[in-house]
């Protein structure tokens, strides 16, 4: 499935990630880096700014920090493709109107952006982010509690947004029935 979807926004200008924490946006930005994409990360911001402090903040001050990122993170995105290069966006995405904003961007220059959503059940999610250490921006903890909040209110992209669907590469086929 993601090889599929690689062949499938190859050719795009830019790529917006869409998805819940653990759902596989950065292992797939990562590929599409290594194919020549520039990827910006709403993490990495994040992380750069605060490290592995921000979880410790109250859950309003983690709200407007993360709206202060995507900010940086659309002024990113703007310059990179003024600048010419491919870009792929790894952020949440996590509503309508997010993905509807950075899609404006792009419009407003002339492109029109794959959307890919990575699909991943819950119990997978968990098990993904119940691994994580707090190391750098792309192994950020995020607590159960949060992440059914997340999961519960993540807006799934409509047929109308075009998305791309992927599926998380799961090894234990066992743990797809769990």
């Amino acid at each position: 499935m993601h090889d599929e979807v690689l062949k499938k926004v190859h050719d795009a200008r830019v790529v917006i990630m869409c998805g819940v924490s653990g759902s596989g946006k950065t292992f797939f930005s990562r590929r599409l880096e290594q194919l020549g994409f520039r990827r910006i990360s709403s993490d990495g911001i994040v992380w750069d700014k605060y490290g592995s402090d921000f979880t410790h903040f109250p859950p309003s001050r983690q709200k407007e920090i993360f709206m202060s990122a995507q900010h940086d993170l659309a002024e990113q995105m703007v310059s990179l493709i003024d600048a010419g290069d491919k870009v792929v966006v790894d952020s949440t995405m996590c509503r309508r109107s997010k993905r509807n904003h950075m899609r404006a961007l792009c419009l407003s220059k002339g492109i029109n952006p794959a959307i890919v959503y990575m699909s991943a059940p819950l119990h997978i999610l968990q098990e993904r982010l119940s691994n994580r250490k707090d190391t750098g921006p792309d192994d950020q903890r995020v607590d159960d509690d949060n992440l059914k909040q997340y999961y519960t209110n993540f807006e799934t992209p409509s047929a109308d947004e075009n998305a791309f669907v992927c599926s998380p590469i799961i090894h234990d086929q066992s743990k797809l029935t769990n």
